[in-house]
């Protein structure tokens, strides 16, 4: 297949009087890796100018305080700040080794308003307005600003954007979208005041409107103002597309040379925000072109665009001037260059999870990616040569098995990698069958590819036993072999019209009309997800209070809208006594019930490690490692991390 040219992503393009190589933007995105009291850290500055290596054009650094009291806030956990002049030499430190690397770059000037948490008692977030109830995330009862209040966050936005340009920074962003406190002014949903900032659209678009001249008059006509909102808040009575249009030309007006659109609140943030793989690739366009339409200003947009075929139409099209990757950069620093040289099989493809970039990130302050392990420690996780050369067998072909022998071959190994079946993939393969999923399967063709270029040798389709794993004579063993289904003590568990939810994603087992899933995990929810596709009459049984709890929020709303459209009857709190020949006897808040006319039952209700090679293998092998689902089942991030560390230690 010849190599595609993506000729409109690399066509320079000139904003104000900044000139970007390319039409490739890092969406700006929390890290939490700045140094308490917000100045760039070393670990940082390896994270951007990774992507600055990479052949990004713009590197749009992320969410930068403009207040000192949120440094009481965010400092302990890293967020940036530019709040006084003594932190410009600090950001001037990582623009310099932007601009040595080619790149231009913005900052995203930010105030997050109510969508933050309190510093005790005598510190409350700030806000537009008192409402019914806090931010959806952080809970704190805010304080209503005064205009006195409205006058000092206005002139610490103008004084920032004077230090951003004193630092030396190309661009600065306003950030008025995703329900922080510029967008708190704009949207009916966040503002109530009745004074000159709130009411009609015109009044709550006052204090946006006059931050942008504030800066404009600090920075000069020829220093470029771009500003970030979101086209539509997807929350009732939020700002909408409608709205987002009319205001466009006002933003121009007022100053702004670029216009970013991107999507929602926090309310939604990690169902549309940060969309996972169950929102269509590039599902901003519409919203885009109508901004576009609006303000004739250059236009940055994102919204699941790390396809660079779609990507390159949006700019061909004229959908938009910039697109702004953001997830898959994390996941491939070199996405941009890759894509320039047509090396689209070596992408690290993102699987739009969001499990760690997004939700750890705000419910455990820790950033890092399901397949990119390097992700903020860019300079000690990379990998260096061994110290001596091992003859290395990996057991399993699974993310974690795969991950291992890749990073054990690029240190220098003689690495051969064993798999029972006839494919590579492990439970990531099954995981991409549902509905939706079907993401995950670029990222095994990666790893595939990866491990054939680094000269791993692989044997499909053979059983790794003992004795054929002595027989090779390694110095190290990595187990990986995953995880077996859990069969439950449960009378009537291995009956003839019960199967495996594994089974049923391997297509070995057809099921009848209707069926009865044991499980209401992800596995069992997924399962009845592709079941009902299929026209199937499910009905899912789960012991907890909640069906999905081991999800994260964003796909887990998807999932859940889509088994309500489906019409799935969903039991909770229902603990399975007996299987029957044609359903089970349950018992639900003490009551016992009886589950009638199913035609099968299919368990998905849970795994347990297989790590009986390891122990068949102890005193025969110096270096044994078990990891991912063979020491414990748990997640697809954990099990790649876990290789990862393997490869690196053998």
């Amino acid at each position: 297949m010849s190599k595609t040219h993506f000729e409109n992503l690399f066509r320079p393009i000139v904003i104000k009087n900044m000139e970007i190589k390319n039409r490739i933007a890092l969406a700006p995105m929390g890290s939490l890796l700045a140094y308490d009291g917000g100045m760039p850290s070393q670990r940082l500055i390896d994270h951007y100018m990774a992507r600055v290596r990479g052949g990004c054009g713009l590197i749009m650094l992320e969410d930068t305080t403009v207040h000192h009291s949120l440094a009481l806030c965010f400092g302990e956990i890293g967020v940036g700040a530019i709040y006084n002049d003594s932190l410009i030499p600090g950001w001037k430190k990582l623009i310099d080794e932007i601009h040595k690397g080619g790149a231009r770059a913005s900052i995203q000037l930010w105030h997050p308003g109510r969508q933050a948490p309190a510093v005790g008692p005598e510190r409350p977030p700030w806000a537009a307005s008192m409402l019914p109830c806090p931010c959806p995330n952080c809970q704190d009862i805010p304080h209503v600003m005064s205009l006195a209040d409205i006058e000092e966050i206005i002139d610490c936005f103008a004084q920032a954007a004077r230090r951003v340009k004193a630092a030396g920074v190309d661009a600065i962003e306003l950030c008025g979208t995703h329900g922080y406190l510029i967008a708190q002014f704009m949207s009916a949903y966040s503002n109530r005041r009745t004074d000159k900032y709130g009411g009609d659209l015109r009044s709550r678009m006052r204090f946006a409107l006059e931050i942008i001249e504030a800066c404009r008059a600090q920075v000069g006509p020829d220093f470029p103002i771009i500003f970030r909102f979101s086209a539509d808040e997807r929350v009732p009575g939020g700002r909408s597309i409608e709205e987002s249009v009319a205001i466009a030309p006002w933003l121009v007006q007022a100053g702004v040379d670029c216009l970013s659109v991107s999507t929602g609140v926090y309310a939604n943030v990690e169902a549309y925000t940060a969309a996972p793989m169950a929102v269509p690739k590039g599902f901003l366009m519409r919203d885009t072109e109508a901004i576009k339409a609006a303000a004739k200003v250059p236009v940055i947009t994102v919204g699941r665009l790390n396809d660079p075929l779609i990507a390159e139409q949006f700019v061909a099209q004229g959908v938009a001037d910039i697109v702004a990757i953001g997830r898959q950069m994390l996941a491939d620093p070199e996405w941009a260059n890759k894509v320039k040289s047509g090396e689209l099989e070596d992408i690290r493809w993102c699987t739009s999870c969001s499990h760690e970039c997004l939700h750890a990130l705000m419910t455990k302050f820790t950033f890092r990616c399901q397949v990119n392990t390097e992700l903020g420690r860019e300079r000690e996780m990379a990998i260096k040569p061994a110290a001596t050369r091992k003859r290395v067998a990996v057991i399993g072909g699974g993310p974690a098995g795969m991950e291992a022998a890749r990073v054990a071959c690029l240190r220098g190994h003689d690495v051969t990698l064993f798999e029972r079946e006839a494919e590579l993939g492990g439970q990531f393969r099954l995981a991409a069958v549902p509905p939706t999923k079907q993401e995950l399967l670029p990222y095994i063709k990666y790893q595939m590819r990866q491990l054939d270029k680094a000269g791993v040798k692989i044997k499909l389709s053979t059983e790794a036993t003992a004795a054929e794993v002595e027989r090779l004579k390694p110095d190290a063993v990595i187990v990986a072999a995953g995880s077996a289904p859990l069969v439950p003590q449960i009378p009537g568990a291995d009956g003839k019209n019960v199967v495996g939810a594994r089974d049923v994603l391997k297509f070995k087992a057809i099921t009848g009309k209707k069926v009865l899933v044991a499980g209401g995990g992800m596995v069992g929810c997924e399962t009845a997800d592709l079941l009902a596709s299929y026209g199937r009459k499910v009905t899912i049984a789960e012991m907890l209070p909640d069906i999905a709890s081991d999800m994260v929020p964003g796909p887990k709303y998807h999932l859940l809208k889509r088994l309500e459209e489906q019409k799935v009857n969903i039991m909770t709190s229902c603990a399975i006594e007996r299987f029957t020949t044609d359903g089970a006897v349950v018992k639900r808040d003490g009551v016992q019930e009886t589950i009638r006319g199913m035609d099968t039952i299919v368990l998905a209700m849970g795994s347990v490690a297989d790590n009986k090679l390891a122990k068949q293998l102890e005193g025969k092998i110096k270096e044994i490692l078990v990891i991912g689902d063979a020491e414990k089942p748990g997640d697809a991030t954990e099990a790649i991390a876990a290789g990862a560390k393997a490869g690196r230690s053998v």
